[in-house]
């Protein structure tokens, strides 16, 4: 059996698609799964992952969402591994996928949404901890947090988030407004505002909103009702509540705050780049439906 591992790029999603149709997340249509890992737009060239081949045949994939991203005064390159998938009678050779991007000892590279059996071998092979844990905040205010999200304001409209964003996050609004699923909220209260990127998710049946990024932490976390009502008009779910990483939290939890397991890891490409400067976007994150 002659087994390989080769590049591939946009050309080769029809030849690819029957692998990523067999993942048990249902939800996603032809579309979605093209425009996730063969079409997000941030990324020049064609390279979009891996395929596994024996004898010519393709039995396995691993997408690689790409990006270049500001940071510590510098663009940073990062590799988000993405859907690896493998049909069962070749997933001894499954590793071999994971090989080549373990080679781009230049980028950070990105393990945000891994299965138990994704993540134990991705963590044999050096990836560090990034996250354990979700914070999911119920829409349950303290008095004061309520008096706050009256003084508050917000906007949907893609035209004046755009507007009033400036920089890194102007850019990310106008890489990620092409996501299927991504959801844009601008926070404001007098001259601050706070940007947030979140997607409509579910969990043995239960609605949610999960964060990917926040612009002022600071700012969500004393605005958090205000930025759960915004979560609530840009999904049109009432009632239910927001998921974040433990790492961005600031001060303590709000009463009846639950923790749901989410692991998380990371091989950063300097040591400088901490888990505080990791977010969800320019990941799977952005592209997964639920």
């Amino acid at each position: 059996m002659a087994i390989k591992v080769q590049s591939v790029g946009p050309e080769a999603f029809e030849d690819i698609y029957p692998l990523l149709a067999g993942l048990p997340t249902r939800t996603m249509s032809k579309q979605d799964w093209r425009w996730l890992l063969f079409e997000y737009p941030w990324a020049p060239g064609p390279h979009r992952g891996w395929a596994l081949c024996a004898d010519g045949r393709t039995v396995g994939f691993i997408g690689a969402v790409f990006s270049a991203r500001p940071l510590l005064g510098r663009v940073e390159k990062f590799c988000n591994p993405a859907c690896w998938v493998v049909l069962e009678k070749y997933r001894f050779a499954g590793t071999l996928l994971f090989m080549p991007i373990l080679a781009l000892k230049d980028h950070t590279i990105l393990g945000l949404r891994l299965s138990p059996a994704a993540y134990k071998v991705s963590a044999t092979l050096g990836l560090r901890p990034l996250e354990s844990e979700q914070l999911v905040l119920p829409p349950i205010p303290r008095p004061a947090e309520a008096i706050r999200a009256l003084r508050g304001s917000f906007t949907l409209a893609p035209e004046e988030i755009r507007a009033e964003l400036t920089g890194a996050e102007r850019t990310m609004h106008e890489d990620m407004s092409s996501s299927p699923v991504a959801r844009h909220v601008l926070l404001r209260r007098g001259d601050r505002q706070c940007y947030l990127v979140a997607t409509p998710c579910r969990k043995w049946g239960v609605p949610y909103a999960d964060v990917h990024y926040l612009g002022d932490r600071e700012f969500f976390w004393e605005h958090r009702i205000l930025a759960q009502a915004a979560l609530v008009a840009a999904m049109g779910i009432a009632g239910f509540a927001v998921a974040i990483d433990r790492r961005f939290l600031v001060g303590r939890p709000p009463p009846l705050t639950q923790r749901m397991k989410m692991m998380r890891l990371y091989r950063p490409a300097r040591d400088d780049i901490t888990p505080m400067m990791i977010d969800g976007l320019y990941s799977e994150s952005i592209g997964l439906r639920y």
